[in-house]
Parts: structure tokens; C-alpha cells; sequence
């Protein structure tokens, strides 16, 4: 099991690599450290939108699933499923 989510962790940060290689590539000198600098920007703001959304969004989905307003402890297991997915 974790065998299997390392690899896709691997999978997933290894994208990083290869786009600031294209990117230099792509681009001259003169403005390839710019470019560089704006792709990995982006992407970083994308990881952590997407931290923000599914936090904001799986949250009380996963708090309902775990009991709601009924269950004190449902709060606790919610945000730590979320944390994890």
C-alpha cells in the first residue's frame, strides 16, 4: 500500500523536472530564468488552490459522513481524512 502511494506521490513531483527543462528550452537565455520562475510559480499556486478547494470542499462532507453535529469526535476524524486524501 504504501509502495503504491509513493510511486504516484514520485509520479505526481516528477512533473516538475521536465517542465523547467521545456520551459528552458523553449525560451532564450535572455528570459528562460523569468519563464522558469513564472511556470513553477504557477504551479505551486495551483497546489495549493487545490489544498484550499478540497479541504473547503471534502470538509463537511466527510464530517457528515462522520456523524455531523451528533458525533463531538466527527470534527476531529473529518479534517484528519482530509488531511490524508
Amino acid at each position: 500500500g504504501l509502495s503504491i502511494l509513493r510511486l504516484f506521490i514520485g509520479i505526481a513531483g516528477s512533473s516538475f523536472v521536465p517542465c523547467q527543462y521545456w520551459t528552458s528550452c523553449m525560451f532564450t537565455n535572455e528570459v528562460a530564468g523569468t519563464a522558469n520562475a513564472l511556470v513553477s510559480g504557477w504551479g505551486n499556486l495551483g497546489g495549493g488552490v487545490t489544498q484550499v478547494v478540497m479541504g473547503s470542499v471534502l470538509f463537511p462532507l466527510f464530517k457528515w459522513m462522520y456523524g455531523g453535529e451528533s458525533n463531538p469526535a466527527s470534527a476531529e476524524k473529518a479534517w484528519r481524512s482530509v488531511s490524508i486524501v
